[in-house]
């Protein structure tokens, strides 16, 4: 499904008049037919009063359609007009004029009034319909409007917010100034991009999307650049394989990891690799760490390569690596191997001569960051798996910068870098260096443990050794990763979760994506 951004929704508004000719006065009327819709389903209307707050532009007119609509349904209707007639857009002007024709109590906030004055009508209300402000939303609420705002909140009412909560940004899920504490929202055409990032859950409660009539077309169309994963989108890209298939048929990894005291992110990539359908796992290693990673890995092979002085990965293996590499169909290059300078010294001679797909995550992210040049000049496509902390190092900012502008940040990264981006967190963002973006709405907090993203990098290099184009990698990957996280919740509970437990389960995620 295609997720929109606030000028997305200007433009598919735009076309459906102008190509396809809807009026605006239809979609409104179709809007407020799914508003009533949704409200039916809390329960019944019947004895019940609906406050419904408008504001002046075309999602007050949306509200004043729904509060005609609940008056013909003979379910008694309150409109709070936050704004003077003479205020009032051209198409809100138009629904206002309907709902007073057909008797919809009106209560027009004077300029001069405060918001107390309509505090005890509302508090008479059973439910709140908001449909103060909508998607086009640029700028900070203030005044009188923001004094709404906060007010609805503390009504204590339920409140069901049409297309948006009013105040919360359709781009970055942040509220602007101030937002409608939704208990619900219904939202129209398409989810909005902001609903999936990290703050807008606290806003919209269970979000439900509504068809009001857009041509299909229309809400497919190429200008949409960001997308929700689903487990269509996961099986249309997943190989398929016959019974006939050897191991090299299943690609070969090569997974450049560990240092002292971190052999578990090596072990945990590789057998994530070989979890999710490679077929033949390898780990270059400091020699010295061979004997530990041997028996941590059973059904994988280990290669030693040379190591500086207490065991971390030396310059002098970046022939070995090569070697390996050319034998290999994927190359995951990073958890646990550390930040020692030498062995950012290998990185940089390694990666402008690798020519298979490559991963890159953890210490090798730190390591490189800010070598633009460097990834400019790749023979090879790559994956960059940051956290917020190692995003924020890529771009040299703060891990609260990146939180607050999740999809500005993975987009940037992914076109400065060249590369596919994952930015891991609640509702991961794959981006890539065009402006596509894939958002993920698998996984729970149970994934919030250490060694659950080295799992996800060595799933990411067995996806692009069987094959799938990196972009398709990424997201099918995050998608069953989250899944696999889902399942070992429900199988042990999200806390104390181990990344170990993901690894079982991975098989059984594939199976169920592809039989669905």
């Amino acid at each position: 499904m295609k997720l929109a951004a606030s000028q997305d929704m200007k433009q598919i508004d735009r076309l459906a008049v102008e190509k396809y000719g809807f009026s605006i006065a239809s979609l409104m009327a179709a809007a407020g037919l799914a508003a009533a819709e949704a409200l039916a389903e809390w329960g019944p209307l019947t004895g019940k009063t609906i406050g419904v707050v408008c504001g002046k532009g075309n999602n007050g007119g949306d509200g004043l359609a729904a509060a005609r609509i609940l008056k013909k349904k003979r379910i008694k209707t309150l409109v709070l007009l936050a704004a003077g007639l003479k205020d009032l857009g051209p198409e809100a002007r138009n629904q206002y004029r309907k709902a007073k024709a057909a008797k919809v109590p009106v209560k027009v906030l004077a300029e001069k009034e405060g918001v107390d004055q309509a505090r005890p009508a509302l508090g008479k209300c059973d439910l709140i319909l908001d449909a103060l402000l909508g998607t086009g939303l640029s700028r900070p609420v203030e005044g009188r409007t923001r004094d709404l705002i906060e007010m609805l909140n503390q009504l204590g009412k339920p409140i069901l917010a049409l297309d948006i909560p009013s105040g919360l940004s359709a781009d970055s899920g942040r509220p602007l100034g101030a937002a409608v504490r939704a208990h619900g929202t219904v939202t129209f055409g398409l989810p909005k991009i902001g609903f999936y990032m990290p703050a807008a859950s606290a806003f919209t409660g269970k979000v439900r999307t509504a068809a009001i009539g857009f041509p299909e077309e229309l809400l497919k169309a190429d200008f949409l650049k960001n997308e929700l994963t689903d487990s269509t989108l996961v099986q249309k890209v997943l190989p398929l394989y016959d019974d006939n298939i050897h191991k090299s048929i299943r690609g070969r990894v090569l997974v450049v990891a560990g240092s002292p005291g971190f052999t578990g992110a090596a072990a945990l990539s590789a057998l994530g690799a070989q979890r999710i359908g490679a077929g033949l796992v390898t780990v270059a290693c400091a020699e010295s760490l061979n004997p530990i990673l041997a028996v941590k890995l059973t059904e994988c092979m280990t290669a030693l390569v040379p190591e500086e002085p207490g065991g971390f990965l030396s310059p002098r293996a970046a022939g070995k690596i090569l070697e390996l590499a050319a034998k290999s169909d994927a190359v995951v290059i990073g958890p646990g191997i550390g930040r020692r300078a030498e062995t950012g010294e290998l990185l940089q001679e390694l990666l402008p001569q690798l020519t298979v797909p490559l991963v890159l995550d953890a210490d090798a992210l730190t390591l490189l960051a800010g070598q633009l040049e460097l990834f400019r000049a790749l023979r090879a496509p790559v994956i960059l798996t940051p956290h917020s902390g190692e995003a924020a190092r890529l771009l040299h900012t703060t891990a609260a910068e990146v939180e607050q502008n999740r999809l500005e940040v993975a987009k940037k990264i992914a076109a400065e870098y060249n590369g596919i981006l994952v930015l891991k967190g609640r509702h991961t963002i794959i981006a890539d260096p065009r402006g596509r973006a894939r958002v993920n709405p698998t996984g729970n907090r149970g994934l919030a443990t250490g060694g659950t993203g080295d799992v996800l990098s060595g799933m990411l290099g067995g996806l692009l050794a069987q094959g799938l184009a990196p972009f398709d990698a990424a997201a099918a990957g995050v998608y069953l990763h989250g899944l696999a996280g889902e399942q070992a919740s429900q199988a042990l509970g999200p806390d104390g979760l181990l990344a170990g437990d993901l690894l079982p389960l991975l098989p059984r995620c594939l199976r169920q994506v592809r039989e669905k």
